[in-house]
């Protein structure tokens, strides 16, 4: 099956100048290039639910498919994006919504148009987005050739560009999936579990033991715990954090219960229809109450914080990864729970809504990283540490300033805390905060240099100021990308590292020559990933590493 042929006569007339298509109107061409794609046929909840079980499918084939070869659970992390960006068409068309309940079977065909357009439309136009994101941002240049489309970092763009991307390519692709698990406690659970597994006229069922579920509900706290960053006293307006875990560990657990119980189903077909959890929404709430000992209404309203609304903007289905169909019916891909960070998801959601209690929370984290490099800082008699130091005026605070007398050298820092990005318009916002972190350092050194020695008495109460070395350095907790030259841009792990194994004067050397910053390996290459979509070809930069397979 083509599918891609129905637009090839509109594309070809679009295409018969070429010196006419720009960049923008290239984007409207492949904005549009999914719009007659057969998957949208149909109702809008069932298209919904069609996709979502065919993205829980393909996610299942790469697990047993990572058996051989661990690499191959990237793929999952690029299905999520597929998903994300197939809803949000669904969202934005022209299909009306229904009554009619969804019809779990899906037959041959339709299954192969899902898995096309997630694939072959909705993946590879997730790529492209993000060359665009960046050339709007002004932080990739473009140059078209005929149908080919290549986006390039400018000749005069910050260097550090290449060290973020490596930092990046380093995390984890599929984050918190089974790497924190006990295999040995999780195969004896599996074992049981298959015991309690049958089909009925064509329906997975499962009965639970206590035991059994107890060892997946510490497979889901042990997901949590390697991903989480916040402490456990951090509240919110409607629940608290610790109220959030319990809920979400135990829907995490059912959906590893349910995606092994999948994995046992020998015909594709039972498996496909069976590959979501479908269950009423109350069914889910009353199971959450009846482990935990949190409120029925608290449950309620943590449960709404992940059901997915997709008319949202920016919304991501794996921050809010239940959706609810007509009848207040529940459908979760397990995969989505499975693979996500919960913590980071969280404050995604929460961060777009009004909650006074996140925004104090929020204003108490930077204290957190003060803590953290002091606990790294050994007792030295050479060193005067100051915090939180109001300045005259308008001036910012500065958050943390540490003097090395041996050296009579002084490093400045602005601390920036902020969840980890997930996406291009993420990355973006984390660099408008490390840019205005950038500018607030700047306007203190302009400060500082005007009187060295009137700074330092008023700041570190230390005489002889006159020749002190004075700089300047941006601490954040996550990414680090920048467009300021000047200001060096550190993250905290790595600061915490330099401060925990060097001399401070060795720790300010580095940081003023940016020598913390990752250089490529050796097997590492600066090239482009390269994307066919809509006729076109495009380029978008990457790193590509020898030991990597094809």
């Amino acid at each position: 099956m083509v599918v891609r042929e129905s637009l090839g006569s509109g594309l070809d007339d679009i295409r018969k100048d070429w010196k006419i298509v720009n960049i923008r109107e290239i984007e409207k061409i492949i904005d549009a290039f999914h719009e007659n794609h057969p998957v949208l046929r149909g109702n809008k909840q069932q298209v919904i639910f069609e996709l979502l079980t065919a993205f829980e499918d393909l996610c299942s084939l790469t697990v047993i498919s990572s058996m051989l070869n661990p690499f191959a659970l990237k793929k999952i992390t690029d299905h999520m994006d597929a998903l994300n960006q197939a809803l949000n068409w669904v969202e934005n068309s022209s299909l009306n919504c229904s009554d009619e309940p969804i019809d779990s079977k899906i037959s041959e065909e339709r299954y192969k148009q899902c898995v096309s357009f997630l694939t072959d439309y909705a993946y590879p136009y997730s790529i492209i987005c993000s060359g665009y994101i960046s050339y709007s941002r002004k932080r990739l240049d473009v140059a078209i050739e005929d149908s080919n489309v290549t986006f390039k970092f400018p000749e005069d763009g910050n260097a550090s560009a290449w060290s973020d991307i490596l930092r990046e390519s380093k995390k984890a692709d599929f984050g918190g999936f089974m790497e924190n698990i006990n295999p040995v406690k999780l195969a004896s659970a599996n074992s049981k579990l298959q015991k309690e597994i049958y089909i009925q006229d064509e329906q997975l069922c499962y009965e639970l033991s206590k035991d059994v579920l107890d060892v997946f509900i510490d497979v889901a706290q042990e997901q949590w715990n390697s991903t989480k960053t916040l402490p456990d006293s951090w509240k919110f307006d409607m629940f608290t954090l610790d109220e959030y875990r319990q809920v979400w560990v135990v829907i995490a657990a059912l959906c590893y219960i349910h995606f092994l119980s999948c994995l046992s189903i020998k015909d594709a077909g039972i498996r496909l229809k069976n590959s979501s959890i479908i269950k009423p929404m109350e069914s889910i709430v009353d199971h959450i109450t009846s482990i935990t000992s949190i409120e029925r209404e608290t449950v309620l309203h943590i449960v709404s914080y992940i059901t997915f609304e997709p008319s949202k903007r920016n919304i991501d289905i794996v921050y809010q990864p239940i959706v609810i169909m007509q009848g207040e019916i529940a459908v979760i891909a397990p995969i989505l729970f499975m693979g996500s960070r919960p913590e980071r998801n969280l404050l995604s959601v929460v961060s777009s809504k009004t909650d006074f209690e996140h925004s104090k929370e929020v204003n108490d984290l930077e204290d957190l990283m003060v803590q953290e490099i002091e606990e790294v800082i050994e007792d030295n008699e050479d060193l005067r540490i100051i915090k939180h130091k109001k300045l005259e005026g308008r001036l910012p605070d500065i958050d943390l300033g540490i003097f090395d007398t041996s050296s009579n050298a002084v490093l400045l820092c602005e601390l920036k805390w902020f969840m980890e990005a997930d996406s291009s318009k993420e990355v973006y916002a984390r660099e408008d905060d490390i840019t205005h972190g950038c500018e607030q350092s700047e306007l203190i050194m302009g400060h500082a240099m005007k009187d060295r020695k009137q700074f330092m008495r008023n700041v570190f109460d230390a005489g002889n100021g006159d020749d002190v070395d004075l700089f300047c350095c941006v601490v954040a907790k996550h990414n680090i990308r920048t467009q300021n030259k000047y200001v060096p841009v550190i993250n905290l792990s790595k600061f915490k590292e330099l401060f925990s194994t060097k001399l401070p004067s060795t720790v300010f050397h580095i940081i003023r020559n940016h020598e913390y910053e990752e250089s490529l390996p050796e097997d590492a290459s600066i090239t482009y990933q390269t994307v066919e979509y809509g006729g076109f070809v495009f380029k978008i930069p990457a790193i590509c590493f020898g030991s990597m397979p094809e």
